[in-house]
């Protein structure tokens, strides 16, 4: 069978000068994933006989062959090259391209080819690059709790739909770089600096980086690390209101665990707010909020009370007390009274006691006083015998 020969031709461009020669070969992974706006790096290997030089590499996207005049993203033999993509190759066996803040339309099928003095040669299967927003960009963690003893280790990984093999990652605490890179981010010895959010980014920049991991190192004491804050400052609202409980803590909480209980029990509702309308008399009670499910490590609570408005609360709150008062108030008095009146017998009794000490020091002194009488006798000049006329007179006794 005869074949064309320019047919001939196009498939010694795609094979390679020695066909299935293993001298002639090129390595790269069969695809890649790359997230929009960060930087990745492409890994390439090639080989060819040892005699021959290489004279020019080139990159190109979406073409089998890459020569003559292909659009291409890397030409050793052009000054100009697309900035965004950097050869980090050379002329001998490397020939890793990067590409630095990705776009949508860099999604394609890359194949290299180089030249050298003796033939040439395009790896056929090329690297086909995906390219991907930034929104599924998390943290994992290894362990399931968000608090970890101090002292104890953790270990976070930057994942996202598509692996981070060669990718750029970059680590934050708090917004501030770490100068720690990769995937996996190793953390042990904790202290409570180690306390925060922790986010990872795609490239440098950090404009594109993943929901926050809250950690936190230490001791947990139920409702030191973690509070209920309410949107209202009052804890009494009406019939038919609304209020937002918040959970806080040393570090956020978006897209933490936050389960809520009321009285003890669990509620439906998770997430870091808990949005409570057309209130009734069945919402009262103590709300708490927990880092996990089994509601061991729960806030303070924070009491609601629905029903009644703050006039009515006020007037609650008041009853008791102005009770309270007024009966304090009449035991003073009744008291007060109680003085006076003993004061009154005491001063009564006083003067009983001293009228009868006077009244006995007067019998007493009349018993002992003597009365005295003047007895005035007559006699008559005649002796005769006594008759009327020898009259016997007794004068006045006076006292």
């Amino acid at each position: 069978m005869k074949m064309n020969p320019r047919t001939l031709s196009v498939l010694l461009l795609l094979a390679g000068p020695l066909g299935a020669d293993p001298d002639w070969h090129v390595e790269y992974p069969d695809s890649f994933c790359v997230v929009e706006g960060s930087t990745a790096t492409i890994p390439c290997s090639f080989t060819h006989p040892a005699v021959l030089r290489v004279e020019r590499v080139v990159w190109c996207p979406d073409h089998q062959i890459c020569h003559l005049t292909i659009p291409n993203v890397y030409d050793s033999s052009k000054l100009r090259a697309d900035s965004r993509f950097l050869y980090l190759g050379d002329l001998v066996g490397y020939c890793t391209l990067k590409i630095i803040k990705t776009e949508k339309r860099d999604a394609a099928t890359y194949r290299f080819r180089f030249e050298t003095n003796g033939g040439r040669y395009t790896g056929q299967k090329g690297v086909r690059v995906n390219v991907t927003n930034g929104e599924d960009v998390k943290v994992r963690s290894s362990v399931t709790d968000h608090v970890v003893k101090e002292g104890g280790q953790v270990t976070l990984t930057c994942t996202s739909a598509c692996s981070f093999h060669q990718l750029d990652v970059h680590w934050y605490r708090n917004g501030h770089a770490l100068p720690e890179t990769g995937p996996a981010l190793h953390l042990s010895g904790l202290t409570n600096d180690d306390t925060g959010n922790y986010t990872c980014s795609l490239d440098s920049s950090g404009q594109k980086t993943s929901a926050p991991w809250c950690l936190l190192v230490g001791e947990y004491e139920d409702g030191e690390d973690v509070k209920v804050r309410s949107s209202v400052t009052d804890h009494v609202v009406k019939e038919g209101g609304q209020v937002t409980l918040t959970c806080t803590s040393a570090c956020s909480f978006h897209q933490l665990d936050v389960h809520w209980y009321r009285n003890g029990h669990a509620l439906s509702e998770k997430g870091h707010a808990l949005h409570l309308s057309s209130l009734t008399n069945n919402n009262t009670g103590d709300y708490t909020c927990s880092l996990d499910s089994s509601g061991l490590k729960t806030s303070a609570p924070w009491s609601l009370v629905v029903g009644e408005d703050e006039g009515r609360y006020a007037r609650r709150v008041a009853v008791p007390v102005v009770s309270v008062v007024l009966a304090v108030f009449f035991l003073l008095l009744a008291g007060l009274v109680f003085a006076k009146r003993r004061h009154a017998q005491k001063k009564a009794s006083e003067v009983i006691q001293k009228q009868e000490v006077d009244c006995k020091q007067e019998a007493v002194g009349a018993s002992e006083e003597v009365s005295y009488s003047t007895v005035h006798f007559k006699r008559n000049s005649s002796r005769s015998a006594p008759g009327p006329e020898h009259e016997i007179v007794y004068s006045e006794v006076v006292h």
